[in-house]
């Protein structure tokens, strides 16, 4: 397996939650054909999305009075 997340190339995300973002990159992926040649563009979008995801989940901003 490719790990798309890792610790290397992300920042503020505990190893648990990055192996859930690559999982869902792996389930999501598996409705594209590899060989395809959309499968790089798709795996790019997939990623995007769940990264965005994730962040606006995890680092929400908050407002204290």
């Amino acid at each position: 397996m490719i790990y798309m997340f890792t610790l290397e190339n992300t920042e503020g995300f505990s190893q648990k939650t990055l192996d859930k973002m690559n999982a869902e990159v792996k389930e999501r992926l598996k409705k594209y054909d590899p060989k395809s040649k959309d499968y790089k563009k798709k795996r790019v979008e997939i990623e995007e999305e769940i990264f965005d995801n994730y962040c606006s989940d995890s680092f929400s901003p908050s407002m204290k009075f």
